[in-house]
């Protein structure tokens, strides 16, 4: 299995230039300097097809470039803003690098080209304002990258911050790649100082020892102190969740992404967007490879 790896090289920061976007950018730049990594803003400017009669005419060439050196230069801009967030390099000896670049279509197109392009650890994008997991699970754009990425997507909704980055909390359904998963959040929580708490989900209400003690076997074999394990099962297991995260003092609830299997059909129940509505907690989505 293809792993992803906690030590970082690059941020992949994506921007559209609204209070949103530029928030979760500047919160997840708090933590450039804990992971040593660079950062890469990216817009896409351009997403509106144009019109085969209109294909060489001259106001389409305007809008276009227009629309190009805007982009650059709100993201030259938004480079500046992030510069003075990051702490003073002098610290530690680190000076991450801020680059920017803009293009044309559309955003998960972009970031899959991006992806094969250069080696990126990490997407940041920003929440709406009613963020949570129905907005995860439900917002087109944001399902449009998490589709095409290869790594982990954060998720950071309005006035949530990374300042203080004490505890994680793992989702899961335990199939084989969250592992993965575990492995990854364990390396990061190495970096960064969180603690990992690890939530079994299961709609049964029967005891599953075998996958809790698989759990566990894994836990014990990564030897670190400071991961914890608790199980959610029966019926209301959202809601459950969303109260635990909110009751522990959860910084950021992660997830592991399945096209198909047990976390793509039960946050799509019809429940779920009003279970789950109000939550501001920042969401890492974690590829299943």
């Amino acid at each position: 299995m293809q792993s992803i790896k906690a030590v970082m090289k690059t941020i992949l920061m994506l921007t559209d230039f609204s209070e949103n976007a530029t928030h979760a950018a500047c919160a997840a730049a708090s933590i450039v300097e804990k992971l040593h990594t660079d950062i890469l803003l990216f817009n896409t400017y351009y997403d509106h097809p144009i019109l085969p009669a209109y294909g060489g005419g001259p106001w389409v060439v305007e809008e276009f470039v227009f629309r190009k050196e805007d982009s650059t230069a709100q993201l030259s801009h938004l480079a500046i803003k992030l510069r003075h967030v990051i702490a003073d390099p002098t610290k530690n000896g680190f000076r991450p690098k801020t680059d920017y670049q803009s293009g044309e279509g559309s955003l998960g197109g972009n970031v899959e080209i991006i992806l094969k392009e250069k080696r990126i650890d990490m997407i940041v994008m920003g929440g709406s304002t009613n963020s949570g997991l129905e907005h995860l699970f439900f917002g087109s754009d944001t399902m449009d990258v998490i589709d095409h990425a290869n790594c982990p997507v954060l998720v950071i909704p309005p006035k949530a911050s990374l300042k203080k980055l004490n505890k994680v909390t793992l989702a899961t359904a335990f199939e084989l790649a969250d592992i993965n998963a575990i492995t990854y959040l364990v390396d990061l929580s190495e970096h960064i100082g969180f603690e990992l708490e690890i939530v079994h989900i299961s709609l049964s209400e029967k005891d599953e020892e075998p996958v809790k003690e698989r759990i566990h076997n894994h836990v014990r074999a990564l030897k670190q102190a400071n991961v914890t394990y608790q199980q959610i099962r029966g019926k209301d297991v959202i809601k459950r969740l969303k109260r635990m995260c909110k009751d522990n003092g959860s910084d950021i609830l992660a997830l592991v992404h399945y096209q198909h299997g047990f976390f793509a059909d039960i946050f799509r129940t019809s429940n779920t967007e009003q279970a789950l509505s109000g939550n501001h907690l920042p969401i890492m989505v974690i590829p299943s490879l």
